[in-house]
């Protein structure tokens, strides 16, 4: 049971980035031994209020005060001084070093002359990892551990720096399901032994299993603090105000789309777990999911960029071969990381980086090739000189102009990661336009996405993951943004 009085608050934290308010008058505070969550939507600010409080980034406004001194801004050392910790959701370990030395990286015992003094090492880090109820062989070199072992040694790095809070980021994002019991007992633990917890993640069942408390934000706001909440509290909190999110705009009902363009039977790989899966022409296909479920995996596995181990994944009936990239453009597939940095060639022009896909051989018309990326710069309204680079123009166009180049492949399946991520509410309409073209010219879409309103919106079918499995399938009536959030947080949810 946590104690009353709270020994760290976070006091109208407001953060801007430009013109943009990430996080605005948010609030939160812990007491020891208490485990909260902070639960929202991509975008809400979960990050963002995150660095703040472990210094990584200065808030515009506001403090964080522990024990009634407010943190200087922006100094992680000072946080981490002040007992705060965090468990990053990336696994960040040295795989050749002991545990023992992963555990105390950063503060090993020394002795005058600056030698490491390894027998005190060793016993301050099988201390940590007793108090933590962890058998975990001090000596032996991480890298030969499994990677729940792995993630454990990360918690005990926390502790072994006193901290009095620790800081968990998407904890389960990356661990096997046999494995979640495990490290939520860890969690429960560290509040057992009175340590605060802020518990960070998108699964609702974790956050009703393992948290005291909750606080909710949406759009850089607090808009709710909860003691012990239910997963079905907390979807109804996630998703009001997005009841007028109901189906894509221009629905055509009536509209039937082609034959089947990409069928995935039986797909296994490292995050996958026997996909079937079917996209036809004419179609937008959304896939949903948390971090690690499956729904951004499915795309890389298709463009080649991920191998899979079992099953078949085919193109039109042409089976494409494991992690092949090359294969998968050939046999029409195109592919829009979130990341535009992995798209796009910064240095080369417009006209480059749009006629790249479509280029076969080694020379082309050059006069052609100018009058075909005008009038796809123009299709896809991007607002750009084509002898420029393409790292001079805006996010949004950058994102238009990468659009374009597989407007001039001819894709039959074009797969969009995030495709409205960054750019300015302005430019997103025009890129949803672009992905309504695409669909109407015959392509076959898969669309993921970190706005459930944006899929929703856009979908013909949404299909959800969990763990790396289908968990869902919602079309018609039963295709809402309450739905699709249900479906994403409780495994085998069904329209």
């Amino acid at each position: 049971m946590a104690a009353e009085t709270a020994w760290l608050r976070a006091e109208h934290v407001t953060k801007t980035y430009g013109g943009v308010r990430a996080l605005q008058d948010a609030s939160l505070q812990l007491r020891p031994a208490e485990i909260r969550g902070l639960v929202g939507a991509n975008g809400a600010g979960k990050s963002t209020f995150v660095k703040i409080l472990t210094g990584l980034v200065a808030a515009s406004e506001g403090d964080v005060l522990v024990d009634g001194r407010a943190l200087p801004r922006g100094r992680p050392a000072e946080s981490l001084r002040a007992g705060i910790a965090a468990v990053p959701q990336e696994l960040m370990v040295a795989p050749t070093m002991t545990v023992a030395e992963n555990v105390l990286l950063g503060h090993e015992p020394r002795g005058r002359l600056g030698l490491l003094e390894r027998r005190k090492l060793r016993s301050r880090a099988e201390q940590v990892l007793r108090s933590l109820g962890l058998d975990i062989p001090a000596d032996e070199p991480v890298g030969r551990l499994s990677l729940i072992e792995q993630r454990l040694v990360m918690i005990a790095r926390a502790l072994s720096r006193k901290a009095r809070l620790v800081i968990f980021d998407e904890p389960t994002a990356t661990v096997a399901p046999r494995e979640v019991d495990l490290l939520v007992r860890t969690v429960r633990g560290l509040g057992e032994r009175g340590v605060s917890v802020l518990y960070v993640s998108h699964r609702l069942d974790e956050i009703e299993q393992v948290c005291d408390s909750v606080t909710v934000l949406r759009d850089g706001r607090v808009v709710a603090e909860l003691g012990r909440a239910t997963r079905r509290a907390l979807v109804e909190i996630l998703a009001s105000g997005t009841e007028g999110a109901g189906r894509r705009r221009d629905v055509d009902e009536a509209r039937e789309p082609g034959e089947t363009v990409l069928r995935l039977h039986r797909v296994t790989g490292e995050r996958l777990h026997e996909i079937d899966l079917e996209a036809r022409a004419g179609e937008v296909l959304g896939l949903a999911g948390l971090a690690g479920s499956g729904a951004r995996e499915v795309l890389l596995t298709v463009c080649g960029a991920a191998p899979f181990t079992g099953g078949d994944v085919a193109i039109a009936g042409r089976r494409l071969a494991s992690g092949d990239p090359v294969g998968a453009v050939a046999a029409g597939v195109g592919f829009l990381p979130g990341d535009r940095s992995l798209a796009a060639f910064p240095s080369h022009s417009v006209r480059h980086n749009v006629s790249l896909a479509a280029l076969e051989g080694l020379f082309v018309r050059r006069g052609a090739e100018r009058s075909e990326v005008a009038r796809l710069l123009d299709l896809v309204a991007a607002r750009a000189d084509m002898e420029a680079p393409i790292s001079s123009l805006s996010g949004g166009n950058q994102q238009k102009t990468l659009l374009a180049r597989w407007l001039a492949s001819g894709s039959r399946v074009l797969l969009l990661d995030d495709p409205t991520a960054g750019v300015d509410v302005a430019t997103r309409p025009e890129i949803h336009q672009q992905i309504l073209r695409l669909r109407s010219a015959g392509a076959a879409v898969l669309l993921v996405s970190s706005d459930i309103e944006e899929l929703v919106e856009l979908a013909d079918r949404v299909i959800t993951f969990d763990r790396g499995a289908v968990s869902a399938e919602l079309t018609g009536a039963a295709l809402t943004t309450p739905r699709v959030l249900a479906a994403m947080t409780e495994k085998g949810v069904s329209a």
